[in-house]
């Protein structure tokens, strides 16, 4: 048994690779996906925090800082790994403004802002909020349904708290911008006012477009929108807050927060620590101001930057940060996580701590755990530094017993007599199980109703929408799911859900079917990424062919027999199977 088990542990964590069906080099180019690039640059920043570099913006009279060098150096690394110059520029604002650096601060000259500063570092120019797009939700609007409602505002009616008319001669400085004029009156009121408009139309055009809104985008493109108008710099009135503290953005962004109906507080992921949302969201709108125009792949990083908020994919703010194991080109919130405690400086066993606490917030622990070593692994190979080593030491573990144990579950079986196509389904059937009590414990949170039991009574690809052979193949390309579930004890028996029962219900308006569709929904969303993480279908072919099956024959038979486990096609199977084989030959001790 020990050479088996051996073999199928070597050969399984060969390489990173082996254990996803998501295209890991491909993301080095930026197609789709660049979430690589950040957790190198991670390490980038990381590293020059531990060299004792000053995370600060402040208003010192030098041409340069520690910042703008540490911005070209992420910025440099992103774009490396595939990132479009602008995408660069904003995300490594936002890895920064995570790790301490503060998005403002200063006079007419020196003026820094954290978005400038890495823009500039990518050698772009400023972009505007009308023409930056928000992350991809299947559909995606822009910032230009805030910036449009709002210009349409100022032109259908007065919104300034005076008639400007009689504003003083030389009214333009600092008779406003440093008086009760602009401080106490105009900038808070007036920004207040156009950033509810802008949230308001933001919430409207993703509802308009078929999508479920998105609070948190909708309230960053609102106040970001807002803020291209109002004095970003300005220090407000005592009554919205303390002087020296609270400046416009903030301000503006609690009535952004307010009609978005986000929390006043959110919370870090892991730690519990709170954080004020209108803070939050008023640096990010700054960020997003002074940033360049990135595309839509570099909003869903952005997104998934944001995703150390534990409220996250409640609110919209990312969804890589759990509870779904989604495909692994999203995941960047172990990286940003562990860069906002080192900026805490949170010691290395403490970050250690945090990151396992995060992998139980997914309903499959063992498949994030693997999916967060995964990733880490493969960044490891393009920069190494203390935030991959930190999750390795976080993950490895984990990562080791999960693999041990199915190694042992499929040697066993296997022993018994049991066929590949019999142990790869009994790995298949495991893991649909724990899902339905996972997720009916989890919605019954979520959705303040008791459901007391999610049973899935078929689950299979080829739902009858397509007839091609390949979505008759690929469970995430035409799913077919009968599922039941119930509820404050009534029983909802949903039949080819995606296919029929859904389409049906969204149509006809029934809400008690949406309603169970909603309890049973993130289940159906975690199989259809079901090969995120491929650890069960790997193990089990490796272990066929150290058995003595032929190794092209045994990933084959795994890879047909792992008809949900696998959503999509999944060819380093095949190479983690050889390479099993070939160490069983080459094990040599008795």
């Amino acid at each position: 048994m020990e050479r088996e088990i051996i073999a199928v542990f070597r050969a399984v964590t060969a390489r990173p690779d082996y254990l996803t069906v998501d295209k890991l080099e491909a993301g080095l180019g930026g197609w789709g996906a660049f979430n690589i690039g950040i957790w190198a640059a991670a390490n980038v920043i990381a590293r020059e925090m531990r060299r004792g570099r000053h995370m600060k913006l402040e208003p010192s009279d030098e041409a340069h800082t520690d910042v703008d060098d540490i911005a070209r150096k992420a910025v440099k690394k992103l774009m490396e790994c595939g990132a479009d110059p602008a995408n660069a520029g904003l995300c490594a604002a936002v890895l920064l403004y995570w790790a301490g650096v503060n998005v403002q601060c200063g006079m007419p000259c020196p003026n820094r802002k954290l978005g400038a500063v890495t823009r500039m570092a990518a050698g772009i120019p400023s972009g505007r909020i009308s023409s930056m797009p928000t992350e991809k939700q299947n559909n995606k609007i822009s910032g230009f349904a805030a910036t449009l409602a709002i210009y349409q505002a100022l032109e259908s009616e007065h919104l300034a708290p005076y008639d400007s008319r009689f504003l003083p001669l030389g009214a333009g400085g600092p008779i406003i911008g440093h008086s009760a004029i602009g401080e106490d009156h105009l900038f808070p009121k007036l920004g207040q006012k156009l950033s509810r408009i802008g949230t308001k139309a933001m919430i409207k055009a993703y509802g308009s477009a078929g999508m479920k809104p998105n609070r948190w985008f909708s309230a960053l493109y609102g106040a970001a929108a807002a803020l291209e108008i109002i004095h970003p710099d300005a220090y407000v009135g005592e009554e919205f807050g303390s002087f020296m503290v609270t400046r416009t953005p903030e301000t503006i962004a609690q009535a952004a927060v307010e009609e978005a109906e986000l929390p006043a507080v959110v919370h870090v992921r892991g730690t519990g620590e709170e954080l004020n949302t209108a803070r939050v969201v008023g640096d990010l709108a700054i960020i997003l101001k002074d940033s360049g125009t990135p595309t839509v792949v570099g909003m869903i990083m952005f997104a998934e930057l944001c995703s150390i908020i534990q409220e996250g994919s409640v609110i919209g703010a990312g969804r890589s940060g759990g509870p779904l194991v989604i495909p692994l080109h999203h995941w960047v919130t172990s990286p940003t996580l562990a860069l906002y405690l080192m900026g805490k400086g949170a010691p290395q066993e403490e970050i250690i701590g945090v990151i396992n606490k995060t992998m139980d917030m997914h309903f499959q622990r063992d498949q994030a755990i693997t999916a967060t070593n995964v990733l880490a692994r493969k960044a490891d190979t393009v920069e190494r530094g203390p935030v991959t080593d930190a999750i390795l030491a976080a993950t490895e573990p984990g990562f080791t017993n999960a693999v041990a144990v199915r190694a042992l579950q499929a040697y066993t079986d296997m022993k018994l007599g049991k066929t590949l196509r019999e142990v790869v389904r009994g790995a298949q059937e495991r893991l649909i199980g724990s899902l339905e009590v996972t997720v009916a414990k989890a919605m019954s949170k979520r959705l303040g109703r008791n459901i007391e039991y999610i049973r899935f009574r078929e689950v299979r690809p080829g739902s009858g929408r397509r007839s091609h052979v390949f979505a008759q193949r690929h469970f995430a390309f035409d799913a077919y799911v009968d599922v039941e579930v119930k509820i404050d004890g009534k029983i909802h028996r949903l039949d080819n859900v995606l296919a029929k029962a859904a389409p049906e219900a969204l149509m006809n308006a029934d809400q008690a079917t949406i309603d169970a569709i909603s309890a049973v929904s993130p289940a159906i969303i975690d199989l259809l990424c079901s090969g995120a993480s491929s650890l069960d279908v790997t193990v089990c072919a490796c272990m066929a062919a150290v058995m003595g099956m032929d190794p092209d024959a045994a990933a084959k038979e795994a890879v047909a027999a792992a008809d949900v486990l696998l959503a999509l096609p999944a060819p380093n199977i095949k190479h983690a199977a050889r390479l099993a084989s070939d160490i069983m030959k080459g094990l040599v001790f008795s």
